[in-house]
């Protein structure tokens, strides 16, 4: 069996890490929140409220901004992780940057 091949094979489904989770979970919030807003700004419009809707901006704009701060802090860290130095990059050094085929991929 070619290499790649025994590769996949190896390969088990593992849970994502934990920071990988909390980004998923919250772009689901993020669009829940942004498609409810316009749902709702669409409503009262629909409803024929005549005043201004700066809520709108708030209530999607605010969860958009966390999570740039959010992934940019992410950003940062992997960054950290994977220089030499870090954690992930250490650890891969110490098995010569191969992958163990009897142990999860090194990062």
């Amino acid at each position: 069996m070619a290499a790649h091949m025994k590769e996949q094979a190896v390969k088990t489904k593992t849970r994502p890490d934990f920071s990988k989770q909390l980004i998923s979970d919250i772009r689901w919030l993020l669009w829940a929140v942004t498609l409810g807003g316009l749902l709702l700004a669409g409503y009262c419009i629909h409803q024929g409220y005549t005043g201004s809707l700066p809520w709108l901006s708030g209530m999607v704009g605010l969860p958009w901004t966390a999570h740039g701060v959010v992934c940019s802090f992410y950003l940062n860290m992997a960054k950290s992780d994977h220089k030499e130095g870090g954690i992930t990059f250490e650890s891969a050094k110490a098995n010569s940057f191969l992958i163990d085929e009897n142990d999860s991929p090194v990062g």
